[in-house]
C-alpha cells in the first residue's frame, strides 16, 4: 500500500521550522554565555548544537518520501538540479551578507579584491561547498553535508526498493566504519519512509513500539540533549574513550532521538494537527532563510549590546528585548530572502530540470 499521490506532508515543514528556532535561540543564547550553567541549562532548552540531527534525519524522510512511499520514479539527473536551486542560491547570498560584515570596518576595493580574487580560493571553496569548508557563514558546514549527501539519495533508494532490510545492514555499517556519521542520519531517514505505511497505519496502535511510544519519546528526549547533560554531568573519561574508539559520537544518539520524534509525529494525529497551525506552518515555509539568516544577525545584535554597552531598566530586559528584536529581524529577514532569492530560484530550476530529457530514472519496483 503506497501513500496518496500528491499527499504534502506539511506537518513537517512546521517541525523544521521549530528546530531552525532551536538553531537560532541556541546561538544568540551561547554567544552570550557560552558555558556558564545557564548557557548550558538553555542549551538544553534550545538545543541547537544538535537540532541539525533532526534536519539531516528529516531531509532523509523528505527526499526518499516520494520515490519509496508514493513509488513516483526519480529522473537522477533533474533531482540533483532541484535540489542545488533550492539550497545554492540562497546560501551564496547569505554568504556575501557574511563576507560583507565580515570586513565592514575596511570595505573598500581593495579587500574586496583579496577577499573574492587574489586570496579567493577560501571564499569560493566555501561558496561552492567543497571540502566542509566554513569560515565567513560558520553554520555552512551543515549545508555541505547536505549537499554531499543528497548525491547518496537516489543509492539509497535504489537499495530499499530492493529489499528495505538492506536499510539496516547499511546503518550498522555507517555506525562501523566511521568517517562522516551524518550517513547514517539520512539513512535512518530512509528507513522512515521504508516503514512510513506501517508507522501511519491504524494497525499500529496495536504494536508494543506504540505501547512503549511514552517511554521511547522520553528517552529521545534524553538522548537528544546527552550532549548538554554530559557538560553539566561529566560521563568521565573512560566513557569518552571508550565511544571514541568505537567512533560513536553524540551525534549518533541524537540522530536517533530525532528518527523516534519524527515517527512520533506521522502516528499522532494530535501532533499534526498541532503543526498544521498557520503560524507553525509560515515558519516551516521559511526555516530555511531563518537557519541562514540567524548567524550574520545574532553576531550582530550580541556585538552591539557588548559596544554599546546599551541596558533598558535591568540586563534581564535588556536581554529579552534583544531577543525579541533578533528573533522579528531574524523571521522578517528569512521572509524576504524567501520570496526574493528561494522562490525564484525554486522555479528556475524546475523549468530548467523541465525541459530535460529523462536520465537515469529510477522507476518504483512493479509488485504486481
Amino acid at each position: 500500500m503506497k501513500a496518496p499521490k500528491g499527499k504534502y506532508l506539511g506537518y513537517l515543514d512546521s517541525a523544521r521550522g521549530l528546530a531552525a528556532l532551536m538553531v537560532m535561540g541556541y546561538h544568540f543564547v551561547t554567544f552570550k554565555f557560552k558555558e556558564t550553567p545557564t548557557g548550558i541549562l538553555s542549551s538544553i532548552l534550545f538545543n541547537g548544537s544538535d537540532a541539525v540531527s533532526f534536519f539531516f534525519v528529516l531531509s532523509g524522510f523528505v527526499l526518499s518520501y516520494k520515490s519509496i512511499v508514493q513509488q513516483e520514479p526519480m529522473d537522477v539527473r533533474k533531482f540533483y538540479i532541484n535540489r542545488v536551486f533550492r539550497l545554492w542560491p540562497a546560501f551564496f547570498i547569505t554568504l556575501i551578507f557574511n563576507v560583507l560584515y565580515t570586513y565592514r570596518d575596511r570595505l573598500d576595493l581593495h579587500t574586496l579584491s583579496d577577499v573574492f580574487l587574489i586570496h579567493g580560493s577560501r571564499f569560493w571553496q566555501e561558496a561552492f561547498l567543497l571540502r566542509n569548508h566554513a569560515e565567513y557563514f560558520v553554520p555552512g558546514w551543515t549545508l555541505y553535508v547536505e549537499m554531499t549527501l543528497c548525491l547518496f539519495m537516489p543509492f539509497w533508494i535504489v537499495i530499499a526498493q530492493r529489499d528495505r532490510r538492506l536499510i539496516y545492514w547499511l546503518l550498522l555499517a555507517y555506525v562501523l566504519m566511521g568517517g562522516s556519521m551524518f550517513h547514517f542520519h539520512f539513512g535512518l531517514g530512509v528507513l522512515i519512509s521504508c516503514l512510513y505505511t506501517d508507522i501511519s497505519s491504524p494497525s499500529f496502535k496495536t504494536t508494543k513500539w506504540y505501547h512503549y511510544r511514552y517511554w521511547l519519546i522520553g528517552s529521545a528526549a534524553i538522548l537528544f540533549s546527552i550532549r548538554h547533560i554530559d557538560k553539566l554531568f561529566p560521563f568521565g573519561a573512560g566513557y569518552h574513550d571508550l565511544f571514541n574508539y568505537l567512533n560513536i559520537d553524540f551525534f549518533h544518539y541524537t540522530a536517533l532521538a530525532s528518527f523516534v520524534f519524527i515517527v512520533a509525529i506521522i502516528q499522532s494525529p494530535k501532533a499534526q494537527k498541532v503543526l498544521e497551525h498557520k503560524a507553525l506552518r509560515f515558519l516551516g515555509k521559511i526555516s530555511y532563510g531563518v537557519y541562514l539568516m540567524h548567524w550574520l544577525l545574532s553576531a550582530y545584535i550580541v556585538l552591539w549590546l557588548d559596544v554599546t554597552k546599551f541596558e533598558v531598566v535591568s540586563e534581564q530586559f535588556t536581554f529579552i528585548l534583544a531577543i525579541l528584536v533578533y528573533t522579528i529581524s531574524t523571521i522578517l529577514a528569512a521572509t524576504l530572502l524567501h520570496y526574493f532569492i528561494e522562490l525564484p530560484f525554486i522555479r528556475l530550476g524546475k523549468r530548467i530540470a523541465g525541459k530535460l530529457r529523462p536520465m537515469m530514472v529510477i522507476n518504483a519496483p512493479n509488485h504486481d
